[in-house]
């Protein structure tokens, strides 16, 4: 049976537009969350994740249903901007995480608009000192990410924050199975490594 992409990309190539808008909406925000955890710039984030949308639109009619799925498709091109517009960033010493979004569901909510002086007799996980804790735990393994060498930091990212299974991180980075595994692994102990003087403070 089709997955659900697939058949909104076939109905697209039969000419519904409302497919295609249906396609953005159900990908697009972990689209921006994995573009703007790789490059630390959740405004440029928004543009790259709308090019990608745009690359695919154009290139729709050459998508083969049960070839590939559809965000294997879409990481993978993503990948690619991100990694032109990391090179025209070059001149650019150090990412600016502080603007990469720390929610990863689909309704649109920010965590960051919780009013947490208002909520907090209700929860002692919203007093404003652990938020302040959790925010700034947030931004180190942020900044630790973005520290990580290339060929690490994205197999990481599309297995550890988006879920994707290997085999997909696979075809997305052009890697062997091997090779995608023991990548991963290493990135983890290089995070770890990195977080390992944080975690001994608190």
């Amino acid at each position: 049976m089709p997955e659900l992409d697939d058949e909104l990309m076939q109905q697209f190539q039969k000419g519904d537009e409302n497919a295609f808008t249906l396609l953005v909406r159900r990908h697009q925000q972990p689209l921006v969350n994995f573009i703007a955890k790789f490059t630390g710039d959740r405004d440029n984030a928004e543009d790259l994740a709308q090019e990608t949308f745009i690359r695919m639109y154009k290139a729709a009619d050459r998508y083969k249903p049960g070839r590939a799925q559809f965000k294997t498709w879409m990481y993978f091109i993503a990948k690619n901007l991100c990694k032109n517009d990391l090179r025209n960033r070059s001149r650019r010493d150090k990412f600016r995480v502080d603007n990469v979004t720390s929610n990863n569901n689909d309704n649109g909510d920010n965590e960051e608009d919780i009013d947490l002086i208002a909520t907090a007799p209700a929860d002692t996980a919203l007093q404003p000192e652990i938020a302040i804790e959790r925010k700034e735990l947030h931004h180190t393994i942020q900044n630790a990410i973005a520290e990580l060498p290339e060929q690490y930091r994205y197999p990481l990212i599309l297995r550890d924050i988006q879920g994707l299974s290997y085999d997909e991180i696979g075809k997305i980075l052009e890697l062997r199975s091997g090779t995608t595994k023991s990548r991963i692994n290493r990135a983890r102990i290089m995070l770890k490594n990195k977080l390992k003087p944080y975690m001994e403070t608190i």
